[in-house]
């Protein structure tokens, strides 16, 4: 192996080594191959000795087989030891055991770009398995059922706000919002330029009149100022975006919505846990909007919740929720809704991310952190400007800006070592379908063009990012 892919290996002692007993049944190792982050586990007698392994593809097939009713042992699901140092050579694709001359599993190596990086993994290393199976168990796997309403409840109260109201994904609990407040065609409603399309697609879908405005080159967000300015008559509505976890000036938008009579939605998809002015994203709001989509801070696959203070708005989003039902009269419909619910099971996966949503919080800062110190100093990176003291953003994905004419080739480059990076969203005032909504949007143009997110999960380690670090420099350098 050259002196490079030496670099991509990481050592752990035993401890940290996803590990199990041949006599062990199938959901154990399951769970310490999550727990574990490698993609399997190593199988030792009780001597310690190492005497096979299990990757996860081998677990799933015995689920849909039915060979998880057995022991490990029995289950045929145990694979030879494939993986183990011996002197002093290594693979460098996948995991490596260490043993001792009698075969003892003493440690592990892996090479985090030994399979495919990508720019974003869910973290389900906790209780998401068990409360998925209890949820299973239960049979109340459709949208009633303890783990909605223990999740809509702790959400809530995690963001300080008194209801929370789970649906099926971050795009409908826009759109819920709007309908419920009653936002419709002749309504027109602002939206910021950088975003991704759901923002701006709700708006259409309930026949109001979305127009687009840029975003300010420091916050990356719309501003007030762009908010006040492309106020009229119609206007009914503003959803401020929180892009990649940067919040917008809420306290300013929300005083000039006040001094409008203007609705606000905010859209905190990007931005679990971010503040302006000692207060969360979404406190500012008529309603919130959150996305637990797979890339997202905490996710329940898909799924999405609208928080809100007012316990009649609450009960309304609630109604139509559910088609429209009246809950105090089932089967009765006063007015046109709309299936948008969560299920029982999403709800299982949610309540344990929120679990450990700081820790997830805090692994995604360190990894910007990494990013910072590796890129600092290559000529054409930009790292995301700093922030007014009022912002205390989160990450959800790590970002840079590049020369334009550069991206394409970075982008490659990185894929060839099997790194997964994206470009920005593209505006949407240059897409064929908004344009005729949108006025000038020179920041957001030139933020579309030389945005670049890249890999954010807990799989990003030092040397993951140095070899980054290492593309980017050739390439810019080129």
């Amino acid at each position: 192996m050259d002196g490079a892919n030496v670099l991509q290996l990481a050592s752990f002692a035993l401890s940290a080594v996803p590990q199990c007993k041949p006599e062990d049944g199938l959901f154990a190792a399951a769970e310490r191959i999550l727990a574990g982050g490698i993609g399997l586990c190593w199988v030792v007698d009780d001597g310690g000795v190492l005497v096979g392994e299990i990757p996860m593809s081998a677990i799933r097939d015995a689920v849909k087989s039915g060979a998880y009713l057995q022991p490990l042992r029995a289950a045929d699901i145990m694979h030879r030891p494939a993986r183990v140092r011996a002197n002093g050579q290594f693979s460098d694709r996948g995991p490596i055991a260490s043993v001792d001359i009698d075969g003892r599993l003493i440690g592990m190596q892996a090479n985090p770009l030994g399979n495919f990086l990508p720019v974003a993994e869910p973290d389900l290393s906790g209780a998401e398995f068990r409360n998925l199976m209890d949820a299973f168990l239960s049979t109340w796997i459709s949208s009633t059922g303890d783990y909605i309403r223990e999740f809509e409840r702790h959400f809530a109260a995690w963001n300080g706000m008194a209801e929370g109201v789970a649906v099926s994904n971050g795009t409908v609990s826009l759109h819920l919002a709007l309908a419920a407040l009653g936002i419709g065609p002749g309504d027109e409603v602002i939206v910021p330029d950088l975003t991704f399309a759901a923002t701006i697609n709700t708006v259409i879908h309930v026949g109001a009149t979305p127009v687009i405005i840029d975003v300010d080159p420091t916050t990356w967000c719309m501003s007030a100022e762009g908010f006040e300015q492309a106020i009229t008559s119609k206007t009914r509505a503003v959803i401020p975006v929180h892009v990649f976890g940067r919040p917008a000036p809420m306290s300013e938008i929300a005083a000039v919505a006040r001094r409008h009579g203007v609705y606000i939605i905010e859209d905190c998809a990007e931005a679990h846990g971010a503040q302006y002015d000692g207060k969360k994203v979404g406190k500012y709001s008529d309603v919130a909007s959150f996305s637990f989509f797979a890339n997202k801070i905490m996710t329940t696959g898909e799924g999405g919740i609208c928080l809100t203070n007012s316990p009649e708005f609450a009960e309304r989003l609630r109604m139509l929720r559910d088609h429209g039902m009246r809950p105090d009269r089932r089967y009765w419909h006063e007015e046109a809704g709309f299936n948008f619910r969560m299920t029982n099971m999403q709800a299982a996966i949610g309540c344990a991310q929120l679990e450990r949503i700081h820790t997830f919080l805090n692994d995604r800062s360190s990894v910007m952190a990494l990013y910072e110190e590796a890129f600092a100093g290559i000529l054409g990176v930009r790292l995301p400007p700093a922030l007014p003291s009022k912002c205390e953003p989160v990450t959800w994905f790590a970002c840079v800006t590049v020369p334009a004419e550069k991206r394409s080739a970075l982008i490659g480059a990185c894929k060839d070592k099997a790194i997964d990076i994206r470009p920005f969203f593209n505006g949407l005032s240059a897409m064929p379908a908004y344009r005729k909504y949108a006025r000038p949007c020179p920041v957001s143009y030139e933020l579309s063009k030389t945005g670049i997110n890249l890999p954010t999960s807990n799989k990003v380690t030092p040397g993951v990012v140095s070899v980054i670090a290492a593309v980017f420099r050739e390439v810019l350098a080129g």
